[in-house]
């Protein structure tokens, strides 16, 4: 992608960021105030968000060369039309949010003003978050129709992802009703290109781990997974009782469980119980970080694409999973340390 700046623009000070699968990007400066950005595509499709100062411009950039011409006016970040991209929430020169925008209109209007003078203490409110539950699932719904009439371009499955998926399971996921639909949209109405992809397999399998979540007396998930050595487990083990604790570096109750798991560890003989870490952090160095800083010696996994999380219908943190002879036993939510330990000793001593 080449970037052309004017003389409102420092384009060293310029940074950018690039998800959805795309591998690293190398920045060229050139002369005339242009950069280039070079890398390879790991998806049909990558979001690159460009951010000067306080503004940011996301565009969704594809294997054809692509170039965009920035300028910064009002304390933002303008740009002129785009050549082989689209800026993903552009009502002038994108037609497909142009069209989102327009036919969902009454409902972003009445999320508006629904929240017009409150603030996020108001969700502590039942009946004010019912409400906000309610315009949130209108707000969704009325994009499916619309990325439905568009379902062999990326930018559907991007925005359905990104824009309805994402945002939406946060409040929704106990909406049983609107996570099938979800399910059945990603299945039947967008192109099966997408769903033939990672992050295609990814959504699908999040979706159907909340339809049907693994329950206590049914059988473990079988899972190909590596430690974070890259050393190959087996989360349905059959010759030992296997304890799964869900957790993140960023979760105060997980941290505040860590010295349990570690007396666990030295109270039960290691060949009738494993304990194994399922991380949940953003990234990888949080979590090696807080393995280090707080001593933690059994097992862990990076749950990097949260297939495990989906696959086992995790909703809280922490999370503990009792596993015997491949089936789940016992699984429970929060800390539940006294629990745990109660039905381990009966089944270990």
């Amino acid at each position: 992608m080449k970037i052309r700046v004017n003389n409102t623009i420092d384009k060293n000070s310029l940074s950018f960021f690039v998800n959805d699968g795309q591998r690293p990007v190398a920045i060229h400066d050139s002369e005339n105030n242009e950069i280039k950005l070079t890398g390879e595509l790991a998806a049909e499709a990558t979001t690159l968000t460009i951010r000067y100062k306080q503004a940011a411009t996301i565009f969704l950039i594809g294997e054809q060369p692509a170039s965009i011409s920035l300028y910064y006016k009002n304390n933002d970040l303008n740009y002129g039309k785009p050549s082989n991209t689209l800026a993903v929430f552009d009502t002038i020169y994108n037609k497909y949010y142009r069209d989102i925008y327009r036919y969902r209109l009454p409902e972003l209007q009445a999320y508006l003003n629904f929240w017009k003078g409150k603030d996020n203490d108001d969700f502590r409110n039942d009946s004010l978050f019912n409400i906000n539950k309610r315009l949130v699932k209108n707000i969704s719904l009325k994009a499916l129709p619309i990325l439905k009439k568009y379902s062999d371009k990326y930018y559907s499955f991007w925005f359905f992802y990104n824009q309805v998926t994402l945002p939406s399971l946060s409040i929704l996921i106990h909406d049983t009703d609107y996570v099938r639909t979800l399910y059945n949209f990603l299945q039947k109405d967008l192109d099966k290109r997408f769903l033939k992809t990672e992050k295609g397999q990814m959504i699908a399998s999040q979706l159907q781990g909340i339809l049907h979540p693994a329950t206590v007396m049914h059988a473990a998930p079988v899972l190909a997974i590596k430690d974070i050595y890259g050393n190959n487990i087996s989360l349905n083990t059959t010759n030992k009782y296997l304890l799964l604790n869900f957790w993140a570096s960023w979760c105060g109750p997980c941290i505040a469980e860590i010295p349990f798991y570690q007396s666990l560890q030295k109270e039960y003989p290691a060949n009738k119980l494993d304990i194994v870490g399922i991380n949940m952090d953003r990234n990888m160095s949080d979590c090696a970080r807080t393995i280090s800083e707080e001593n933690i010696t059994w097992i862990q996994v990076f749950d990097q694409d949260r297939k495990i999380r989906d696959s086992y219908g995790i909703n809280t943190l922490p999370t503990t999973v009792l596993i015997d002879k491949g089936i789940i036993i016992y699984k429970s939510e929060g800390i539940d340390t006294s629990n745990i330990r109660a039905l381990l000793n009966k089944k270990l001593l």
